[in-house]
């Protein structure tokens, strides 16, 4: 019975040693990098330097004005390298603009070139959609007092404001982040080539919006100094789109339905499913209507109704192509990953430089969102139906393969084989398990970067080479949020906005069951606020004094400082704050929290 006590004693200290030894081997090393040392030769493919062209200054590059032959349109392409075209028509008595540019300093650079042909005044401007690229430089084109006094007139269409809030407000702070991967600008400047839908630079500007005066509904003919407009629309790109008719000159402005590139159908820095079925219809419409001019707010100007008919015709197809056979093959049992492989490229009858490269749109970044949109998150294979989660399955992986050496090690020869793929996989799940193991994050960066290099699509590239430098410490999360909220933040919100977005900011977690019930006056609006929070949702309503017979007052400028996040008495700037408010931020997470992408 002694020796037998003496061998499961020795076997559990064995084994608990073996368990110690693996958590070891599980994780980093103790080892201090300066640098990284796994190094990948950078490269850029011949078509992203020709591409790159269409949009920059300089020798060979197209960035600069375009008029319609002789007639009084024109398109400032590009300006200032900025993403985003503007568009104008010298009318009678005023300038009408077609989209913004993407900040106030693209649109100060277009401003030049208006002022250049003409010193008539800007009355009329036209926001296609809800994209920031189209409205966010009008401040430096009017004065906001102009657009509040009538003198300025902004359409956009109905749903406009309501998608905006949608795309650049509840999840704002996820957009910022995958917008600044998107583009790539906080890439070194040798990596850093261009934003492929739109122009060499995207993100830094000012913002400049002033929010729309006039709604459209579709099929409004408008008279607007001297000029025939059609108003269309298309709903591609997003679904407060349109476009423009000019009938005496055979003009159609399509905005985002028509690119140097395939349309980016599924925007993977973070967007709802847009539909194939609308680029269609708005491709659809311009062949239709055998416009002699077509202008889009990121090309130069196409000329000629058999060129017009022979690159929409081509565009077109290909989007349906990626569309139909992708329905083909998810009914022969494809998912979203099957069809990424499948469809990695298009027949080559569907290519052509410039408006049928993968530079912008991409099958490979298309097709799994078919699959995504309309069947399922899930691919059918009850093992992945409820997984374990990124970290745990991460460890079970690296244990079974035999701990963090073996797997480095396999990591190391895929990179050295130039298999990034596989070695970016490997040494993902040794960051996952240790976000601290510096020799895992430095060649899971290389290898990314090593996929980045050769990669054409300019989306997937920035993604990649980002998320090396992420890795690598070289840029921090919290950095690229204020980065790109610069651009996309506006200054000032207004209330309801304000209050639609605060229902996504309840912590649960601090009020659970808790309620709440405030009513609100707005002082610049007048405007009642009924809000209550139960069951950790919060629900806000327009009401009356009737109903909001104590209402609380509160500024625009009051919920502003809150909304960014500035202390309460400060932002009140109150000696006391009212019970209602106090309640109401008390139940708030107003902060932003920093997202990592690939260090995680």
């Amino acid at each position: 019975m002694t020796n037998f006590r003496k061998v499961v004693s020795l076997f559990c200290i064995t084994s608990t040693m073996a368990a110690l030894l693996f958590s070891l081997s599980a994780s980093a090393n103790t080892e201090e990098l300066k640098e990284n040392p796994y190094k990948v030769k950078r490269t850029l493919p011949k078509e992203m330097v020709k591409h790159r062209k269409l949009f920059s200054k300089g020798e060979g590059g197209m960035s600069g004005t375009y008029q319609l032959d002789n007639h009084p349109i024109y398109t400032v392409h590009s300006p200032g390298e900025w993403g985003g075209n503007v568009t104008f028509i010298v009318a009678s008595d005023q300038v009408i603009v077609y989209d913004t540019s993407i900040s106030t300093q693209g649109s100060k650079a277009a401003l030049a070139e208006i002022r250049k042909i003409t010193d008539k005044p800007i009355k009329t401007i036209f926001y296609s959609h809800h994209h920031t690229d189209h409205y966010n430089g009008t401040a430096a084109l009017v004065k906001e007092a102009d657009v509040k006094s009538g003198k300025v007139t902004i359409y956009a269409w109905e749903n406009f404001v309501e998608e905006k809030n949608n795309e650049f407000g509840a999840i704002l702070p996820r957009q910022a982040i995958g917008a600044a991967y998107h583009a790539g600008a906080l890439l070194a400047k040798e990596d850093q080539v261009y934003f492929s839908c739109c122009g060499i630079k995207s993100l830094g500007g000012s913002p400049g919006y002033i929010a729309p005066t006039h709604t459209l509904k579709g099929g409004e003919v408008l008279k607007i100094g001297g000029v025939e407009i059609q108003v269309i629309y298309t709903g591609g790109e997003a679904i407060s789109e349109f476009g423009l008719y000019l009938p005496k000159t055979e003009t159609l402005i399509l905005a985002d339905e028509f690119f140097y590139s395939l349309p980016n159908i599924h925007s993977i820095r973070g967007s709802r499913p847009r539909l194939p079925q609308n680029y269609l219809k708005a491709l659809d419409t311009a062949l239709e209507l055998k416009p002699k001019y077509l202008l889009g707010s990121h090309i130069m100007p196409v000329i000629g109704r058999k060129k017009i008919e022979e690159v929409v015709t081509l565009n077109r197809d290909a989007i349906q192509f990626m569309w139909d056979q992708s329905i083909r093959y998810i009914n022969k049992g494809y998912d979203g990953m099957d069809l990424q492989q499948k469809f990695n490229v298009l027949p080559e009858y569907l290519t052509g430089f410039p408006f049928n490269t993968y530079l912008y749109g991409s099958p490979r970044t298309t097709v799994p969102e078919f699959y995504n949109g309309w069947v399922s998150w899930f691919n059918g294979d009850a093992a992945t139906l409820y997984p374990d989660s990124r970290q745990d399955h991460a460890r079970k992986l690296v244990k079974t393969i035999g701990g963090r050496e073996k797997v480095l090690a396999a990591a190391e020869k895929a990179f050295n084989e130039k298999d990034y793929k596989y070695a970016a996989r490997l040494s993902g799940f040794l960051v996952t398990i240790d976000t601290k193991d510096m020799r895992a994050r430095y060649l899971k960066a290389s290898s990314l970067r090593g996929i980045g290099y050769k990669e054409v699509n300019q989306i997937m590239r920035s993604n990649y080479l980002t998320g090396a430098l992420e890795l690598e410490g070289k840029i921090k999360a919290e950095d690229i949020l204020k980065f790109s909220l610069k651009t996309f933040l506006p200054a000032v919100l207004d209330d309801k906005t304000i209050f639609a977005q605060w229902q996504y900011k309840i912590n649960a977690e601090k009020i659970k069951n808790s309620q709440v019930s405030v009513c609100l006056k707005v002082k610049e609006t007048n405007i009642y606020w009924d809000i209550k929070i139960r069951n950790s949702v919060m629900i806000s309503k327009n009401s009356t004094d009737k109903i909001c017979k104590n209402a609380e007052n509160i500024t625009l400028d009051q919920l502003n400082q809150l909304n960014k996040g500035s202390k309460k008495s400060e932002a009140l700037s109150l000696k006391h704050v009212n019970k209602g408010i106090n309640s109401l931020y008390n139940a708030l997470d107003l902060k932003m929290d920093p997202i990592n992408m690939s260090l995680r």
